[in-house]
């Protein structure tokens, strides 16, 4: 399947079986206007079909325990336009180690958001193309939560369900992160 249709999109999030063990905030969410792709990545959203977003969370808020997963995929009509919004997201600060994006879809990228003392919450970011399909993965917490390792898991569970909806497949991909 070249392009996902927003059933495909809904899909490929992930739900409460695909990730044993945390617990899943609201519902998973699919929208066929371009509006959640616009505010973050602006004119580059014009050949989005749908996108869709899933949140999920574990250990309690305000400890360092506390890890936040947010999922976004975004379909494109074609290819090129996928790689134009791939381009048009934002990139980050690296990794404080320095860690390089995994190697996962068609292009991938791994950025940071660190608190620097200001904010107690730091971001690790990947950003994954799929054919026409671009995927946004968020892991969000306090430093100690938020590792590369669990980022990774997180992109790599997210591409595999696009990998296998673009193969025709129903996407069944899980991860146990710690």
């Amino acid at each position: 399947m070249s392009v996902l249709k927003a059933r495909h999109v809904k899909a490929v999030l992930p739900d409460k079986a695909s990730l044993p063990g945390w617990m899943q905030i609201g519902t998973r969410r699919v929208d066929t206007t371009v509006y959640m792709c616009e505010v973050v990545a602006g004119d580059a959203c014009k050949s989005v079909i749908a996108t869709g977003t899933a949140n999920f969370t574990r250990g309690p808020q305000r400890t360092d325990k506390w890890l936040r997963f947010s999922f976004a995929v975004y379909s494109c009509r074609t290819e090129a336009a996928a790689q134009r919004l791939y381009r048009a997201l934002p990139d980050y600060d690296p990794r404080p180690d320095g860690t390089r994006a995994p190697d996962l879809g068609d292009e991938s990228a791994a950025s940071s958001d660190l608190p620097d003392g200001k904010l107690p919450v730091a971001s690790f970011h990947d950003k994954v193309r799929v054919g026409s399909t671009v995927l946004w993965t968020y892991a969000m917490g306090t430093e100690k939560a938020v590792t590369n390792e669990r980022a990774e898991m997180a992109a790599e569970l997210q591409t595999k369900r696009v990998q296998q909806a673009h193969k025709g497949l129903a996407p069944t991909a899980s991860a146990d992160v710690p």
